[in-house]
């Protein structure tokens, strides 16, 4: 309710029903109100790539009027959205003519450093920008004598890969939808990028068995050089006495090589049919940019919210109080990141990435091309 309090104070006449939820149940329940003929809510927010989904199952009305008539209307507003917020939530995918929602912030892979290990084995963190220049850092931990793992990961089945699909975007191998091209230069790299690591001891074979939990637990408990996480972690890290930013660890963006980018992972705020229905479409469109607007997009940072997908929020200079570690060289990364690559048998291809991921970690004879001869018909297939 704090989120909206403004909002409904200024416009005390709208009654706009909201529901937020971080799993694939609010898809279901919506598809069953709808079929019972119920009251949906009228505003929904859920993670970007689950969108595409909502589309198809006609549960959200296309948002280009609303776009164009806020856009009319408060043009200074409007223009403070990155053009990504919106083009990310266009589908149908094979042929995109309408907009689905708005995803006004997302969460962002970094590279986290340990300040005493990497000085210790006179590593230049700040100057990590490339893939093959992070490869070089982890080695020369592991070459220093260091006890620490230069690179701390999870590959047990069933958390997720996603350092690998970073690492696939940041290589600048393609995709079709979420399913990653192996064949393809940036993909073969990225692959033989971490069969080196395994075969030169930078990763740790008994993280076949970790979670994310367990990874992290790695580089907070200081036993690990490196580690490629969330944004939010950040504030985590930042609370552990002794660990704190600046002495204990740093941040650079995730490297990147040739024509690869950075990702970053949104949630969609988006207007359903049965505000369509109801006739209040638009008021349950004000009720999204209300959250757009910068206060509240800063005040969300305040408590603990991902960066935002707005150019006057992310200039802010609250955000040197709330992340002091944001600094230009991160924002830009930010502010030029691509959306994470997906699609509907996105949960398919992660299981197929995880044993793929799995099958390194643990150490294996095969080369990269080997790899992807083995790996690739199986996403394909998908």
């Amino acid at each position: 309710p704090d989120l909206w309090q403004g909002f409904m104070d200024d416009n005390p006449n709208i009654n706009v029903t909201v529901q937020v939820e971080s799993n694939d149940d609010i898809l279901q329940q919506l598809q069953r109100m709808q079929d019972a003929g119920q009251r949906m809510p009228d505003v929904i927010q859920d993670d970007t790539f689950l969108i595409e989904a909502y589309q198809n199952a006609g549960l959200l009305i296309d948002h280009t009027p609303l776009k164009d008539r806020w856009e009319s209307e408060d043009s200074d507003a409007y223009n403070e959205i990155l053009p990504i917020a919106w083009d990310e939530n266009r589908f149908p995918a094979d042929n995109p003519t309408g907009i689905y929602g708005v995803s006004l912030t997302a969460n962002f892979d970094v590279i986290y450093y340990n300040i005493p290990v990497c000085e210790e084995a006179g590593v230049d963190c700040a100057g990590i920008s490339t893939l093959e220049g992070f490869l070089d850092a982890m080695r020369q931990v592991k070459s220093s004598g260091s006890e620490a793992i230069p690179l701390t990961v999870q590959a047990l089945p069933g958390t997720g890969v996603t350092l690998l699909k970073t690492f696939f975007s940041a290589a600048g191998a393609p995709f079709d939808g979420a399913v990653p091209d192996l064949q393809s230069e940036g993909g073969l790299y990225t692959l033989q990028w971490f069969l080196d690591a395994s075969n030169e001891g930078l990763l740790p074979p008994e993280a076949i068995s970790w979670g994310e939990d367990q990874a992290r637990g790695a580089f907070a408990g200081q036993r690990a050089a490196f580690i490629l996480d969330g944004f939010t972690v950040a504030g985590e890290f930042n609370e552990i006495e002794g660990f704190g930013l600046g002495e204990g660890w740093g941040i650079v963006p995730s490297p990147t090589r040739g024509d690869g980018n950075q990702i970053s992972n949104a949630r969609t705020w988006a207007v359903t049919t049965g505000a369509e229905e109801r006739g209040v479409e638009w008021e349950a469109f004000l009720a999204i940019a209300h959250v757009g607007t910068v206060d509240q997009l800063v005040d969300a940072a305040a408590g603990g919210s991902v960066p935002m997908r707005n150019s006057v929020a992310l200039e802010d200079p609250r955000l040197d109080d709330i992340w002091p570690f944001f600094d230009a060289n991160l924002r830009s990364a930010y502010s030029g990141s691509d959306s994470v690559p997906s699609g509907l048998n996105g949960g398919d291809v992660e299981q197929v990435l995880e044993q793929l991921f799995g099958e390194i970690v643990v150490g294996t004879d095969k080369t990269a091309q080997e790899l992807a001869d083995e790996y690739q018909p199986q996403l394909d297939d998908l």
